[in-house]
């Protein structure tokens, strides 16, 4: 997913010429050292992948043989790699800063599918696609390794309409009226439509749209919409979305729907990494 391009472009960010501090220790320069990076926390592991890849670019070899999705506890060493003194502190923050990001992402994701799924087995955690600028490959990885799905890449992978597309019309039933077209335009596409009141799903419920998206509902209206579904003639797929992280995933879960919509894995901060580098 990530490119060689990409992983270029994240070193040069962090090293465009040389390590001016291990330069002035030239006699350790080609000493064999080894890298380990320790979890401070219980963290579940992503793009484990890519630093192998940043390891290997840069000169040195992983030996650790830890995979993506996997659990880690706390003072448990999470990647290994050997290497010259010098390439070592080259890789080294490049390493622990990337894999502090994506754990806190990935652990987040997995506690919310966790939690989600202790009390509706069938409801997917679903991210949305307000990922950080310029990481979207990065942050989709976390995610998916920590056993969370996607709801959507793009703006060209799928069909939402929001409030913003419904309002030009003459009003909300004149927008419904169009869905039929919609899918006849796009009939390998789901159309999805937001909607924040349970009049407006109700009305939704007789156009038969492929996922109705229900936004900021409070739980109680959002039991009685997949109610109401469950006693409709067509069955959409129901998801909420708006203000859904941990705290409240699994009461959101609890209400029936198929996926919760949430951002919150993305703005969790950093994972507790240290690391030891070490003369061989």
């Amino acid at each position: 997913m990530i490119s060689d391009a990409q992983i270029w472009e994240y070193i040069r960010s962090d090293l465009p010429f040389d390590d001016l501090t291990t330069s002035l220790q030239g006699e350790f320069l080609n000493r064999q050292a080894t890298l380990s990076i320790i979890t401070r926390d219980d963290i579940v592991l992503s793009n484990v992948d890519i630093t192998a890849r940043i390891a290997a670019m840069l000169g040195c070899e992983t030996t650790g043989k830890s995979e993506n999705s996997q659990n880690f506890s706390a003072k448990e060493t999470i990647f290994q790699a050997k290497g010259s003194y010098g390439n070592l502190h080259k890789a080294w923050k490049l390493i622990q800063i990337l894999l502090e990001y994506s754990c806190k992402i990935s652990t987040y994701t997995n506690a919310m599918v966790c939690a989600a799924k202790a009390v509706n087995p069938s409801c997917q955690i679903q991210t949305t696609r307000k990922t950080f600028p310029f990481a979207k490959e990065f942050c989709i990885a976390a995610v998916l390794a920590g056993g969370g799905a996607i709801h959507r890449l793009n703006l060209s992978d799928s069909v939402l309409f929001f409030k913003n597309h419904i309002d030009v019309y003459e009003n909300f039933e004149a927008f419904c009226k169009r869905i039929e077209e919609f899918k006849a335009k796009l009939p390998e596409k789901k159309i999805i439509v937001e909607c924040e009141t349970l009049a407006d799903f109700k009305t939704l419920l007789n156009f038969a749209p492929d996922v109705i998206q229900c936004d900021k509902m409070s739980l109680e209206e959002l039991h009685e919409a997949v109610n109401l579904k469950n006693a409709a003639k067509f069955q959409p797929v129901i998801t909420a979305a708006g203000g859904i992280n941990l705290a409240n995933c699994a009461k959101f879960a609890a209400t029936g729907v198929n996926a919760l919509i949430t951002s919150a894995p993305y703005t969790q901060g950093m994972a507790d990494l240290t690391a030891s580098l070490k003369l061989v």
